[in-house]
């Protein structure tokens, strides 16, 4: 979205919403995984109604290294953009698509005659298509995924490097952001004066 809008308010209103979302999803997602770490490493300390202070710092504990990892992560990963395209094109139609059809017809050859639920001609026919689809869109979305990273191997630049590219209205930076246009024209001008006697 941000990449279509001019340089104005709208672009810093567009950019404000997705800052808001990506804090609620890291929150509601980071919370899930870090009681889950807690849990596991020190149950009697994961309960959130528990207001000791050996509960509070267990939880800072697990919390304050997840959040340094992921931004170390997030940093460390010049194109992390294109890596969480290619994650998701690989694992998101798997986990959503596929393997549910695979654990329902696991479940319905594993049951019992009496106990197998009713499935119709049209019902197999859908689950086959979705089933073809979802493989279909994994193996095209990763084949593409792949494709971008090595298209732009030499543009990411090395770990922990500015990469400015749309964040400024700069032709230095931003050149070919939406409402640029100027920058052409500014690029031409300047190699018009250069080969000027």
């Amino acid at each position: 979205i941000n990449e279509n809008l001019p340089f104005n308010t709208t672009l810093q209103a567009a950019a404000a919403c997705l800052v808001i979302h990506m804090l609620i999803s890291y929150l509601i997602k980071g919370v899930v995984f870090c009681r889950a770490i807690l849990t596991k490493a020190k149950e009697k300390y994961a309960n959130p109604d528990d207001q000791r202070k050996r509960s509070m710092a267990a939880w800072n504990a697990v919390v304050i290294p997840t959040l340094a990892c992921a931004w170390l992560f997030a940093n460390l990963v010049p194109f992390f953009g294109d890596a969480v395209d290619l994650l998701g094109a690989s694992f998101t139609p798997l986990s959503c698509w596929v393997m549910p059809i695979v654990m329902f017809v696991r479940y319905y050859v594993d049951a019992d005659e009496e106990e197998r639920p009713k499935v119709s001609i049209l019902e197999w026919i859908v689950m086959a298509a979705e089933m073809a689809l979802g493989l279909v869109l994994m193996v095209l979305g990763t084949k593409s995924a792949i494709e971008t990273i090595v298209s732009k191997w030499q543009v990411y630049g090395y770990p922990f490097e500015c990469h400015c590219q749309g964040l400024w209205s700069t032709c230095a930076c931003s050149a070919d952001h939406y409402g640029m246009d100027w920058c052409e024209i500014t690029a031409l001008a300047n190699a018009s004066l250069a080969n000027a006697p």
